[in-house]
């Protein structure tokens, strides 16, 4: 769907947006995209796979938390690139036009919602700063009531997600979970703002 001037909104990490600042969605790959195509996941030099297999032969893995908690986060950033890549995989053979997961802004149209997700944001710490913005568009939108959960799937269930997350109309764009938006972004509004602070 084109839109021209409608106000969106975002919880954004790390970006210190200024009210004005202008930018461009859909010609180069975003945060989410370089995540799923860039990550790589070693320790020291090491795949993380291999040093679990290692603490688990040698009966170790159990002793050594730190690294439990680097395989669980590793194996969940492994769930979130399958579930991204067959997203796009659907969305290029039924959506094509519409706008890409790896190269959108990710925005909604509720602005409570933005008030009371940048206080989750915080709380998770996935980040140092957050910014909850109004943001003005002018470029196309794709509008999702239902989205995708991480929930462990194949590969295969995945694609049967993605293909009802493609096909998916939402009336209002009120009642949408999430927005994707390829165009000119323009950040109108600073709502609210964050900041982690870490002690030494």
């Amino acid at each position: 769907m084109e839109v021209k001037n409608l106000i969106l909104y975002q919880v954004a990490t790390n970006r210190n947006y200024k009210v004005g600042d202008k930018l461009i969605f859909g010609e180069s790959l975003n945060g989410q995209g370089n995540r799923v195509l860039n990550t790589k996941f070693y320790e020291n030099d090491t795949p993380i796979a291999q040093l679990g297999f290692e603490y688990a032969e040698s009966k170790k893995i159990f002793k050594n938390s730190n690294i439990v908690i680097k395989l669980s986060k590793n194996l969940a950033e492994s769930d979130f690139v399958i579930r991204e890549l067959a997203m796009e995989k659907v969305r290029l053979e039924l959506a094509p036009n519409e706008p890409s997961r790896f190269k959108c802004m990710f925005l909604t149209a509720n602005k409570d919602e933005v008030k009371k997700g940048i206080k989750i944001f915080y709380k998770k710490g996935f980040g140092e700063f957050f910014q909850a913005v109004a943001v003005k568009c002018n470029g196309k939108i794709f509008a999702a009531k239902d989205c995708v959960g991480r929930w462990g799937k194949s590969y295969k269930e995945y694609i049967q997600q993605a293909q009802k997350y493609w096909t998916q109309k939402v009336e209002n764009i009120n009642d949408a979970r999430e927005i994707l938006f390829e165009g000119e972004a323009e950040i109108v509004e600073i709502l609210d703002e964050l900041r982690i602070s870490r002690q030494n």
